[in-house]
């Protein structure tokens, strides 16, 4: 961890000791490193697989690697990116920043990850809940798309969830038009199963999206000590074929919904920093219908 980045954590922690994300905050010190209760991957929802690996210091990754897997055939399942919000458009922004953990409760989740790169008119470090941002990478919400940079790579679900992502910039209108959820990265460096060699091998906390397209399985990893080649390298492991970063730093966290079985609901990693898109799952209990 970066002396900086544990100062501005201790402080946070001295100034709001009431956060509600305390908890992710002491996993961003180094107390969230181990996996707890989880001992194998866990059917936590129906269609969604959550694990959690903890991994062997290494120059590329120390602590954990906490993942979802998301069997997108599955009944019930649902996407959700973050919309633009009406208020900070008419002050000529896109959104407003929110925590991960709270976008779960609110839009009633199985599990979120934060989602893309972003700018704000925050005044504060860290910034606050409800400050106005704008998005980076182009992102879809229901059929809108936030705007185009020419620099995105695009991760994106038709009306019947089939996914689609290519290791070229920018998207194009057809693909654009055909895409109902999308979240826009970088660095497409796991491409049909095999991490790009030369990927970055620096440690920081890292958020990954990937994709099994003909399985239509999706995944999502974060990890507070990990390098994208390792990240990649470890969703390829669990079956990914094609996958690229989201943002990372301190925008890295994974928050899973209430009623979720044989683990705790909440944040699992990160959550005290808020941002400005997220991309998460609905889903059913896994003993709905019985």
């Amino acid at each position: 961890m970066r002396i900086g980045t544990y100062v501005l954590a201790v402080a946070v922690l001295a100034l709001f000791p009431w956060c509600p994300d305390a908890g992710g905050l002491a996993k961003l010190l180094g107390n969230g490193s181990s996996c707890g209760e989880l001992l194998a991957p866990t059917e936590i929802f129906k269609g969604i697989t959550y694990g959690c690996e903890q991994l062997a210091p290494t120059d590329e990754g120390r602590g954990s690697v906490y993942w979802a897997r998301v069997d997108l055939t599955a009944p019930g399942i649902e996407l959700y990116v973050t919309p633009m919000n009406p208020t900070a458009v008419g002050q000529g922004w896109q959104y407003r920043l929110r925590r991960v953990g709270d976008v779960v409760d609110k839009e009633h989740l199985a599990v979120s990850v934060n989602g893309n790169l972003f700018t704000t008119n925050s005044n504060w470090l860290p910034p606050m809940s409800g400050d106005l941002a704008n998005g980076v990478e182009t992102v879809v919400a229901d059929h809108v798309v936030s705007h185009l940079w020419q620099h995105t790579y695009l991760l994106g679900f038709d009306d019947q969830l089939t996914p689609h992502l290519r290791p070229s910039k920018p998207p194009t209108a057809v693909e654009l038009a055909k895409t109902k959820w999308g979240i826009g990265g970088q660095s497409v460096w796991l491409w049909d199963g095999k991490v790009w060699p030369d990927s970055d091998r620096a440690m920081d906390s890292r958020t990954a999206i990937a994709l099994d397209q003909p399985r239509k399985l999706l995944f999502l990893a974060v990890a507070g000590n990990i390098s994208p080649r390792l990240m990649l390298q470890k969703l390829a492991d669990l079956g990914a074929k094609d996958g690229m970063l989201l943002d990372g730093g301190h925008s890295s966290s994974m928050a899973i919904g209430v009623k979720a079985r044989g683990v705790s609901a909440g944040v699992v990693y990160g959550g005290w920093w808020p941002v400005a898109t997220q991309f998460g799952v609905r889903a059913q209990p896994v003993n709905a219908g019985k």
